[in-house]
């Protein structure tokens, strides 16, 4: 198989695909924190689609994009590959680039993503409620200390 190499290209925000299989979620805050980034930063990390337009990376970007671009069809950069992924290549880079950046549907994850791998991409047993529920609690305390809001910007801690 032909080794997967990655170039810019330019989408409109019409032409790109949300996967449906997609298992990254938002909270409220993180959606705010999201949209202030982009405000701040524009679209520093640039999604990434497969050969079809389908959104491998990037799909919060790309929602909220929209919704500030008030439905006009902005042009993009977005990363491209050199050939189309397979099935399970687009499932591992839709992981390992959301893992650690919010909340996934676990629903999504049990019926469409094999434990083993989403275990080798990244997760934890903690992760699916299958670890030690006393170290489960202090790692996330632990996690809670450090999602402090900065009183000036609302987001840079």
């Amino acid at each position: 198989m032909q080794k997967l190499l990655w170039h810019n290209e330019k989408r409109k925000l019409s032409e790109l695909i949300p996967y449906d299989k997609n298992p990254r979620q938002l909270t409220k805050k993180q959606h705010s924190d999201l949209t202030k980034s982009l405000k701040k930063f524009g679209l520093a990390e640039i999604p990434a689609i497969n050969t079809d337009n389908i959104i491998c990376a990037g799909h919060q970007r790309i929602m909220i994009l929209k919704e500030q671009t008030n439905g006009n069809d902005l042009e993009i950069d977005v990363r491209v590959p050199n050939r189309k992924l397979t099935a399970k290549e687009f499932q591992e880079y839709n992981i390992r680039s959301n893992k650690n950046l919010g909340e996934f549907d676990f629903e999504i994850l049990a019926n469409d993503f094999e434990m083993d791998e989403l275990i080798e991409w990244g997760f934890t047993d903690f992760d699916f409620g299958t670890g030690d529920p006393e170290a489960e609690q202090k790692e996330y305390d632990e996690n809670i200390k450090t999602e402090k809001e900065c009183p000036k910007c609302g987001y840079c801690y």
